[in-house]
């Protein structure tokens, strides 16, 4: 299964309940005034580079609700999750995994996802 069929097969089963999941695009672009614009051209006057997203940032993004025990009853907290679709032989960057790492440093659920079980594992807090 490619990257490209995980995407929605991950985000239909898991994006429900507590739990949901977003597409998060990066790359770059630019902005500014439309000057013409047709099918193949596109001019713009003063024009701006933008950088979208972060270095490293995973493909999918969202959150999940958990009930936190005793000493915060009741209480529903938002759980930051951040998966990393690859095929089954792709191989993550070295700025994908410091941002997985940094994720989980700061409490967050993050990994690398190559099926849709895989993300089921994520997003539970379970190992892979």
């Amino acid at each position: 299964m490619t990257e490209f069929d995980l995407y929605p097969a991950i985000m239909a089963d898991l994006s429900r309940g507590d739990t949901r999941l977003f597409r998060q695009n990066a790359g770059f672009a630019w902005q500014g005034q439309v000057i013409e614009q047709n099918a193949n051209r596109l001019v713009l006057a003063h024009p701006r580079a933008i950088k979208l997203g972060a270095p490293g940032m995973a493909d999918l993004g969202g959150v999940t609700s958990v009930i936190i025990t005793p000493d915060m009853v009741g209480q529903r907290v938002g759980i930051d999750l951040q998966l990393e679709i690859k095929s089954a032989r792709g191989r993550p960057s070295a700025e994908q995994i410091n941002y997985i790492s940094t994720m989980l440093s700061l409490g967050g659920r993050a990994g690398i996802a190559r099926s849709v079980e895989d993300a089921r594992r994520i997003v539970a807090g379970l190992p892979l």
